[in-house]
């Protein structure tokens, strides 16, 4: 799984998958898969390694043209597939990369903040710095 592996901070564990392939009602093959790892990221507050549970489902419903997947239930992803076999391994490598957080977080209590950081006094001054975009228009209102 190189595409994860490339956004990764050291190697992941051991992928755990279930897959459970069957027929829905309507005669649709499906599969049901559920994949479960820990990926090592960077923490974006103190940009030291965090370990995030990766923990997806996926419901699949296999199709053979673009038709036949608008005509798909929504409870299924469609997947279409052909002659050629289906790589169960990158469909489980999309389903991880979707599953990744979009900001990396140690909890807010256990993180190791900068030197320096104060999360009360950064935000304080962060609003003191910045003037008040709407101070023009507070002073035309009192001029009329």
């Amino acid at each position: 799984m190189q595409r994860l592996a490339a956004v990764l901070a050291a190697p992941a564990d051991d992928v755990q998958v279930e897959l459970h392939f069957s027929r829905d009602e309507q005669g649709i093959g499906t599969m049901h898969g559920h994949y479960q790892t820990n990926a090592p990221l960077i923490c974006q507050r103190c940009l030291e390694q965090v370990v995030v549970l990766l923990d997806s489902e996926c419901d699949v419903g296999f199709v053979e043209s673009d038709e036949a997947a608008k005509q798909l239930p929504r409870l299924y992803e469609p997947v279409i597939v052909g002659e050629e076999p289906l790589d169960l391994i990158s469909l489980i490598e999309d389903e991880l990369l979707l599953a990744l957080p979009a900001v990396p977080m140690h909890p807010q209590e256990t993180c190791q903040h900068p030197p320096g950081y104060r999360p009360e006094t950064a935000e304080l001054e962060e609003k003191s710095e910045k003037p008040n975009p709407f101070s023009v228009l507070a002073k035309l209102k009192r001029d009329t």
